[in-house]
């Protein structure tokens, strides 16, 4: 426990009117005990998921870091779904105390093409005070949402929402998010022959983040593997990719180099087999190499059609 808190004159005029009150405590309480999420909502007596999203906000604004660690593995999700209501008067105090409320409703105003209402700075606002994110990750959410298509203040709830929910709450975090969907999803969706803008359903998206977030493979035997589901099947067929990539994945598979690799232990494997069941016949013995024992499947075209039906009706 610390017996002295310094604070610096730029972080107590820039910072503090900034924040909402409740984080201002966190971050004090944080400061002087080093406790765990736990441990200060008790003392402040909050919950562990005020605290949480408090040290969202200040590592998202460069302080608290040593609390990183503790929040990606505490990170809760979001506990009420309702989101609260603000009066006029709740928000000409906050516009007054917080300079950068006040520009967030003017971009929000160019980005939406419109004049905000009392609904609209009432959601906006509690994006931050209900959902926790910093006013920066607000402004990225807005440009993306818009930039897509998307106007909305129902929609762009709905993303807010489940950017809090899924632990989006810094700018680092949030330009991942976008960066992958504006980028790697594009990708992947031209390398199935999906084209003419459409958009991935939910359903493909959570293939994908699979792909490059879980299975951590390159976008190019990602790539590959889409192109040879097309191939082999004549459609875009999620689900037939994942068993691809799955078992790449579980082979080791690093790059399409290594996919060659494996092609060549198959074909090696099957003249091999071919060989057995031909004795009589004598060739020199073929090259190994680290993939010689990789068995690739032959799929069932018609299990992989069920499975991926019933991956879209769950999700």
């Amino acid at each position: 426990m610390a017996d002295k808190i310094e604070l610096t004159k730029a972080f107590i005029e820039q910072e503090l009117p900034a924040a909402p009150p409740l984080y201002v405590s966190v971050y004090l309480m944080t400061l002087a005990t080093g406790g765990t999420a736990a441990e200060v909502a008790k003392k402040l007596g909050a919950t562990e998921t005020d605290v949480l999203y408090a040290w969202g906000y200040w590592k998202g604004k460069g302080y608290l870091q040593d609390t990183a660690e503790k929040q990606e593995k505490q990170q809760p999700k979001l506990i009420s779904s309702t989101r609260p209501d603000y009066s006029p008067a709740e928000l000409a105090v906050y516009m007054q105390k917080s300079e950068s409320m006040k520009k967030l409703f003017q971009s929000a105003q160019q980005k939406l093409g419109k004049m905000l209402n009392h609904n609209d700075m009432s959601m906006l606002f509690s994006f931050h005070d209900w959902l926790g994110l910093p006013v920066e990750v607000i402004e990225l959410l807005l440009s993306y949402c818009t930039d897509n298509g998307h106007t909305g203040m129902r929609y762009i709830e709905k993303v807010a929402v489940g950017w809090a929910d899924a632990g989006i709450i810094t700018e680092e975090k949030a330009n991942e998010y976008i960066e992958l969907r504006k980028n790697g999803f594009r990708t992947i969706m031209k390398a199935m022959g999906i084209g003419n803008g459409r958009r991935p359903i939910e359903a493909e998206e959570k293939y994908m983040e699979k792909w490059l977030q879980e299975y951590l493979l390159p976008m190019d035997v990602v790539k590959m593997a889409c192109e040879r589901t097309v191939m082999q099947t004549g459609k875009a067929s999620f689900a037939y990719a994942e068993k691809i990539l799955k078992s790449w994945k579980d082979a080791g598979v690093k790059s399409t180099a290594d996919v060659e690799e494996l092609d060549k232990a198959f074909a090696a494997k099957k003249a091999q087999n071919t060989q057995t069941e031909q004795p009589a016949q004598q060739t020199a013995p073929k090259k190994q190499n680290r993939f010689i024992n990789y068995t690739q499947s032959e799929w069932d075209f018609a299990e992989l059609e069920r499975l991926e039906r019933e991956q879209r009706e769950k999700w």
